[in-house]
């Protein structure tokens, strides 16, 4: 495929609506432009999965280029990430639960709230708990309240 037939797929695919409307209404131009995006996205789609597909089976060997070669940097550095992911989430379920506290003392729903840091917070400790057993490392439970 070729830019004249993608042009020529784009006059194709106008929509039924008369000229005036589309004049007239942003909807309808950002609608038609949304359209076109589409279209032009079908046509890029392959070339776009063999690109991400040749980025993905090279990742290992860009990232120990990246990381001077070596595989003990790149795996302290997905250790690092996998922190600090566990601790915005953790952070994030704190937020969400303090948020929704606020909305129940002001009347306004707020359980969508305490469920999404309630999760925040359990998924931020079942990832803890796997980098523990990655690493080997005993998982105490504190149970002296």
């Amino acid at each position: 495929m070729n830019l004249k037939s993608i042009g020529k797929r784009l006059v194709a695919c106008k929509p039924n609506i008369d000229s005036e409307l589309l004049e007239r209404s942003r909807i309808a131009r950002i609608g038609n432009r949304i359209i076109h995006l589409a279209m032009i996205l079908r046509v890029v789609e392959p070339l776009v999965l063999i690109a991400a597909t040749l980025i993905l089976t090279s990742a290992p060997a860009l990232a120990q280029g990246i990381f001077g070669g070596s595989d003990q940097n790149v795996g302290n550095g997905v250790r690092e990430a996998i922190k600090w992911g566990r601790n915005l989430l953790f952070l994030m379920g704190i937020g969400g639960v303090g948020w929704g506290a606020v909305n129940y003392m002001m009347e306004k729903s707020f359980m969508k709230q305490m469920i999404g840091g309630g999760m925040a917070m359990g998924i931020g400790g079942v990832i803890e708990l796997v980098r523990k057993f990655a690493l080997g490392e005993a998982v105490n439970l504190d149970t002296d309240v």
